[in-house]
């Protein structure tokens, strides 16, 4: 898992992007003005989303885009100056603050094109909200403005289907405080298939497409409070058959807290659930020697596999070494890397990978890289190691920035460098900071990203980040669970994504 200031080095290599263009290997992209893109892209959504609108005042409205600088009434020039990155581009309905004082309850009349979350964007001074409103969802999430009195609007959520929308007046029944008309937003759901019912009776194929997900079951308090066997049963309701696990394997090849992971293995066997495990390198040492690096990972290599090869049939070897060794750049040319602690690295994974199939001929093994470090995965076979699986971590701000790049599926691209080789995506995630919603967010990027994946017959599994928010671990970990705790931790909820998954089977 990408941690804070990983985060933020993937943030400045994005930027960097234009200034290390001459030097880069990817293909040249045609400049444009960015605003003028996505203003050029998202006004035929709002036309084809949006549409019917009708002011009971017989006010004039206006259908337009979210952006930064973008006006929001027909009637004031007060303009947005921050937009939570969920909401940038999405169709916007500009109504007339002339209308702040109405009291209809059918004071907005439109329709959706297909189904869709609705937002309004309200005066933060209400006292009480309209009775309209008071059921929508309140975000955490703001978009700031350059009125002097007010300088943002608060947000409000509520899905709709396809059809009619009808939205009282800011001031209508049960309002008090409020001084200002509402602006509403719409932000299409993605076209899912209807559910299926799945059988199952019937044999697990690990050989196809899996969908799965990340967890630490083996020690965090996320996890360690709810029984293996709730676990396991949580991935089956979500069509899920892969489970990643973080393991510290022992200097003997044992694995720790084994009376939490032998049942783990038992529900997860009886359910048709692959235990992928991410070999931790806890005995990599960036200052030893190739040569003591190459033994230090055969020893370890040899002795996990020995002692768990009932166990497992795929294994991870280790976590994004890439970022231990990477310098600048975007990480897909040599000049990008510290090529000696990169040597050090090749050599540990591949004492690693010899030593399990030594013990195991069959393991299936896999290094991961993540955003665009091509050169990583491509030194690891020039060095010689036999890796069978290449990995891959994604998240929601590298698909944004991909695609700005030109490079709308990273599948096709990391498959073009590697053969025949499969692919499996082992952690995807959506980002939860600058996000209004981050439950409808998560499902939508989620959702959209395994479907998309699903479609190239060379990936094979794309694996969740993560099954449980984790609020121990800080305000970015809380947010990237599939579940999500009410009462930490005895009460947990499905969040949205969980729930699409839930209906929809891959």
């Amino acid at each position: 898992m990408l941690n804070s200031k990983k985060m933020l080095a993937i943030a400045c290599l994005a930027l960097s992007l234009n200034a290390c263009k001459k030097q880069e290997e990817i293909a040249p992209v045609e400049t444009a003005p960015v605003s003028t893109l996505a203003v050029s892209a998202t006004n035929a959504t709002a036309v084809n989303l949006i549409s019917n609108v009708v002011v009971a005042s017989g006010a004039a409205s206006q259908i337009s885009t979210l952006l930064k600088g973008a006006v929001y009434y027909t009637d004031r020039t007060y303009a947005v100056t921050s937009v939570p990155d969920s909401l940038t581009n999405l169709p916007m309905i500009k109504t007339t603050n002339a209308d702040k004082w109405s009291t209809s309850a059918s004071y907005l009349k439109f329709s959706l094109s297909q189904a869709a979350t609705v937002y309004v964007a309200l005066d933060p001074r209400a006292k009480s909200l309209p009775s309209w409103l008071k059921s929508w969802q309140k975000l955490n999430a703001i978009i700031e403005l350059n009125d002097s009195k007010v300088g943002h609007y608060e947000l409000y959520s509520k899905n709709y289907a396809a059809g009619s929308v009808e939205l009282g007046s800011a001031n209508a029944t049960g309002a008090a405080g409020i001084e200002n008309q509402y602006f509403v937003l719409a932000k299409a759901k993605p076209v899912v298939t209807p559910p299926s019912t799945p059988d199952d009776s019937a044999p697990i194929d690990n050989t196809s497409f899996m969908l799965g997900v990340n967890g630490h079951s083996l020690g965090i308090p996320a996890y360690t409070s709810v029984s293996p066997e709730e676990q396991i049963s949580l991935l089956k309701k979500m069509g899920m058959t892969c489970y990643r696990q973080n393991i510290n394997f022992g200097s003997d090849g044992s694995i720790p807290n084994a009376k939490v992971f032998n049942p783990l293995y038992a529900a997860a066997k009886a359910n048709g659930v692959t235990i992928l495990p991410m070999v931790n390198s806890t005995t990599l040492n960036l200052n030893a020697s190739e040569k003591d690096s190459y033994a230090a990972g055969n020893l370890l290599g040899s002795k996990l596999a020995a002692k768990n090869s009932a166990y497992f049939k795929y294994y991870e070897l280790a976590n994004e070494l890439d970022l231990k060794c990477i310098k600048s750049g975007n990480g897909d040319k040599a000049a990008d890397y510290d090529l000696n602690k990169l040597k050090i690295i090749a050599a540990y994974l591949k004492g690693l990978d010899d030593g399990i199939k030594a013990s195991q001929p069959d393991a299936k093994t896999m290094i991961d890289a993540s955003w665009l470090h091509y050169y990583f995965l491509q030194y690891m076979e020039a060095y010689g190691n036999k890796f069978d699986i290449v990995a891959w971590h994604w998240y929601s701000d590298m698909e944004t920035t991909a695609t700005r790049i030109k490079i709308p599926d990273i599948s096709v691209k990391v498959g073009s460098m590697f053969g025949n080789k499969p692919i499996w995506f082992t952690e995807v995630g959506q980002r939860p900071d600058k996000v209004a919603d981050i439950d409808q967010a998560q499902s939508d990027f989620l959702f959209a990203f395994a479907k998309k994946m699903k479609q190239n017959p060379r990936v094979k599994a794309v694996l969740c980040y993560e099954l449980f928010n984790e609020p121990q671990r800080g305000t970015v970990e809380q947010n990237y669970g599939l579940i999500k705790w009410t009462v930490p931790y005895s009460q947990y909820t499905m969040k949205t994504v969980a729930h699409t998954f839930s209906n929809n089977r891959f």
